[in-house]
């Protein structure tokens, strides 16, 4: 008697999430090789309606009764469970497996931290670097007691560098790196050359200007103003009541020159799939075009909750992913957002005075349900004279992810990225964003 079975015995209803992962990590620690892993983990989360509530549990192994178990005895003190398990039916099938990344051998993997580390130490030689790269694959299996099994194999490629500048009364952590699904969109040259760059604008600290000057992010920045953006458009957070957008659907809410996307068919996207994390089939839904608000997105229990059909973004861990052992709620898939013009350069010119900013410290501090953020600038620079002067030291920006893309947007960058294995997005110039130094 399989999982199902053994939960259908004491539930209502049941649904199994399955996923195998295999692959190998690199590492190295202070330009020095740490380790090569390879790893295979076979992660279960049941999930099971009992007496109108929703249970959970999850294992990293074998073992069937203690799971249903726990899943079951989780039930006693679950959310509601409005809803039912659908039965699960194959539709359109999304490229997610690249057989490029799976010929990728330890050797490669080992050949690019090798070039990353000396070629950013031989340009600065006092700077600590840290190197991570992995490469597999997982397979994700769905089912549930209701009908039909989901699977799918799907391919994952990753680059990270961590360059540690640290010097007496200044410690300077440098962060770049992306995970894909596809060889092609990550380059380990590029994402060196943009550790070097950012390295030699921040050799020596300036002080930042003050007030409301203008503020470029960087498209790994940008995820400032999207995270309140992300928690806003969720169906559970509209449902209720604690997203601002509540009520607003048709209305002109952003500036116009913004379009933004939620893709779970895009070939090869970081979170593309050909269902979610409870066996529902992903599409294409606008979310924001001309700067009208066009759709929320709902897993399975806010659809139910809000009256609306689910969207296929039920995510495990939500926003940004949690794995296996989390159970799903609702998630972006791959945010889009449309670019506009002018390369990093020219926006930084077109600014002429102002800082940018590609990382911040404590993401998510403020008010994320009203859009309002505060944060340390972790990596930032200063613009004068329309060129970068240096680097930014004990900042502080603070404003409104809603007030800034709706009044204060000067520009949208015409050059895109994969940022935080979530969205693509160029470099947003903007303005009214409060900036404290001390």
């Amino acid at each position: 008697m399989g999982i199902l079975e053994k939960a259908a015995a004491k539930a209502k209803e049941a649904e199994l999430y399955e996923e195998y992962r295999e692959g190998i990590t690199v590492s190295f620690k202070g330009g020095e090789l740490e380790k090569v892993k390879s790893e295979a983990v076979l992660g279960r989360a049941l999930r099971v309606i009992v007496d109108g509530k929703l249970g959970f549990a999850s294992t990293a192994g074998e073992e069937e009764d203690p799971l249903v178990e726990a899943a079951v005895a989780s039930a006693r003190h679950g959310d509601p469970a409005p809803f039912s398990f659908p039965e699960l039916k194959g539709e359109g099938e999304v490229k997610v497996l690249d057989p490029e990344v799976q010929e990728l051998s330890p050797d490669d993997l080992l050949a690019w931290g090798e070039e990353a580390a000396k070629a950013i130490t031989e340009e600065f030689p006092g700077i600590i670097v840290d190197v991570f790269l992995s490469r597999g694959e997982s397979c994700v299996r769905v089912a549930n007691t209701t009908g039909g099994v989901r699977e799918e194999r799907r391919s994952y490629f990753g680059m990270y560098v961590e360059a540690q500048h640290v010097k007496e009364g200044d410690i300077w952590l440098l962060w770049v790196g992306k995970t894909v699904r596809r060889r092609e969109d990550l380059s380990p040259e590029m994402l060196v050359s943009q550790v070097i760059r950012y390295l030699r604008w921040g050799e020596r600290v300036v002080p930042s200007p003050a007030g409301r000057p203008p503020v470029l992010f960087t498209p790994r920045g940008a995820v400032v103003l999207y995270l309140p953006l992300l928690v806003g458009f969720s169906g559970l957070s509209v449902y209720m009541g604690t997203s601002p957008l509540k009520g607003r659907l048709g209305e002109e809410a952003f500036d116009r020159r913004l379009t933004i996307v939620d893709d779970g068919t895009l070939p090869f996207g970081p979170r593309s799939g050909s269902f979610d994390d409870e066996g529902v089939p992903t599409g294409r839904l606008p979310l924001v075009e001309g700067g009208v608000i066009q759709h929320f997105y709902y897993d399975l229990r806010s659809a139910a909750l809000a009256g609306a059909e689910p969207t296929g973004n039920g995510m495990k861990g939500g926003f940004f992913g949690g794995g296996f052992r989390t159970p799903p709620s609702p998630g972006p898939r791959n945010i889009l957002v449309s670019p506009g013009e002018g390369t990093l350069e020219e926006l930084i010119a077109e600014m002429k005075e102002g800082i940018i900013v590609e990382g911040v410290l404590g993401l998510g501090q403020g008010n994320i349900q009203s859009g309002a953020f505060s944060n340390n600038v972790g990596t930032g620079f200063v613009v004068k004279g329309g060129k970068v002067i240096g680097r930014l030291k004990n900042t502080m920006i603070a404003g409104n992810a809603y007030e800034v893309l709706k009044d204060h947007l000067v520009a949208i960058g015409a050059e895109a990225e994969w940022c935080h294995g979530i969205y693509r997005s160029p470099a947003l110039l903007v303005e009214g964003v409060s900036v404290v130094s001390r």
